[in-house]
Parts: structure tokens; C-alpha cells; sequence
């Protein structure tokens, strides 16, 4: 496959619509009980998140280099913490497995009223740092990322304006209602949190089938030489 900006921008393109798609198969496999599932998918989510960042920073640098890697960053440490979100996940199933009897390591255990008691607690615990995990990661961190991408595809002309606009909007709701998440001062996950997440679910969509269908208006990557610099005269020869 040939290395080019319209295969980056489809690749791109491809990558974001899988990110939504692994993203809602998690939240109904861990709704189902299926765990490993849900950790699974996560997994794929997490690598669509650095896949889009990297291939966004490759088409975009030549406009605003700092700020294409600074949401390629971003990318990053959102995938990092989805990965992180998947640990409590991966343990609730271990520790189900343990409570009836299989645990991974071979032993067997007894199950009795405060065993399973206990169990309970731990596992709404791990369950309640996955929910954290997914506030910081696809709440706070997304927000930030999404209004540094919709500011450079502004300034750049890469996409249309009111894709640039949708962003830029849309990240700062999510911004907004997950920091009042954090405070309290709305429900977790609630009715309002899902109406702010509305504008960039559909700005990431418009963008991935943009991408794919036609791709984005890059300028070539800085080159490493600066055509500007002034040319250094030769100095006069001695007089003898």
C-alpha cells in the first residue's frame, strides 16, 4: 500500500467509525456479563485511539505541527487510560471465577454468605474505577483532544468550517458536563452527560466519512531546511 495523505486520511477514517463501534460493543458486552469481551473490545479501542491520533499528526503537521502532536499525545494518553479502565474489568471476572470456585491459578474456594458479601463490595469497586477511568479517559482527556483538533482544522482549511465549528463546540460541552460529572454537580452517565456527548459523536462521525470519501486539505510536512535562511556571503579576501 502506498504511503500517501489519502490512505492515511481513509485508514483514519476506518479507525474512527471502529472506535465507535468497539466502544458501544463494550459497554453491551460488560452490560451482558461478558467481561473478557468487554475488555477485549476495549483493547481495540484503545488501539483505534492511537491509530487516529498518529495518522491525524501525519496529515496535519505541515499546518500546525505543535498542535497536531499535541493531539496525537492526547490520543495517546486517552488509549492509555481506557487500557488502564480495563484492569478493575479483567479482575471482576477473575474474582467471580474465584467466588464460584475456578479461579485462574487452579485452586478451589468455598463460597459462603460473607464471602460473597465481600465480593460484591470488591467487585462494585472495581466496577466504580472502571466508570472513573472512563470519565477521565472518554470524558475529560476526549474533550481536550477534540478542541485542539477542531481549532487546528479551523486555522488550517483542512475541513470544512462547520465540521472545525462542531468540534471546537462540541468539545467544549463534553469539557463542560464532565467536569460537573466530577463535582457532582450532574449525574454520572446520566441523560444530560449523553445529550453533551451528542455534538462529537457527530463531529467524529462527519469526520471519519469525510476522511474516507474524500480526505483532508494538507499542506506538506515542514521540511527540515528553511528556504528563508539568508544565504552567508563569502568574506572579502585580505588585502595583501
Amino acid at each position: 500500500m502506498a504511503h500517501t495523505p489519502r490512505t492515511h486520511a481513509a485508514a483514519a477514517g476506518v479507525l474512527y467509525l471502529t472506535t465507535h463501534v468497539t466502544s458501544v460493543l463494550a459497554v453491551a458486552a460488560y452490560g451482558s456479563g461478558l467481561l473478557a469481551w468487554g475488555v477485549l473490545l476495549e483493547l481495540g479501542l484503545a488501539v483505534g485511539c492511537v491509530g487516529t491520533g498518529v495518522l491525524l499528526w501525519l496529515l496535519l503537521r505541515g499546518t500546525g505541527p505543535a498542535r497536531a502532536a499535541t493531539f496525537a499525545l492526547l490520543r495517546t494518553v486517552e488509549a492509555a487510560v481506557i487500557l488502564a479502565g480495563t484492569l478493575p474489568m479483567l479482575a471482576t471476572a477473575w474474582l467471580h471465577d474465584a467466588s464460584v470456585g475456578s479461579a485462574p491459578d487452579g485452586r478451589t474456594t468455598a463460597s459462603d454468605g460473607a464471602t460473597a458479601d465481600l465480593t460484591a463490595v470488591i467487585g462494585d469497586a472495581l466496577d466504580r474505577v472502571h466508570t472513573a477511568s472512563f470519565l477521565v479517559g472518554q470524558g475529560l482527556v476526549i474533550s481536550v483532544n477534540t478542541i485542539v483538533l477542531g481549532w487546528l482544522l479551523l486555522d488550517s482549511r483542512a475541513a470544512p468550517r462547520a465540521l472545525a465549528l462542531l468540534g471546537l463546540a462540541g468539545g467544549g460541552l463534553v469539557l463542560t458536563s464532565n467536569l460537573a460529572q466530577l463535582f457532582g454537580a450532574i449525574p454520572l452517565n446520566g441523560a444530560v452527560a449523553g445529550a453533551c456527548a451528542a455534538p462529537v459523536f457527530a463531529f467524529e462521525v462527519w469526520l471519519a466519512v469525510l476522511l474516507m470519501v474524500r480526505g483532508l486539505r494538507v499542506a506538506p510536512p515542514p521540511s527540515t531546511m528553511r528556504t528563508d535562511d539568508p544565504v552567508p556571503r563569502e568574506r572579502a579576501a585580505d588585502p595583501a
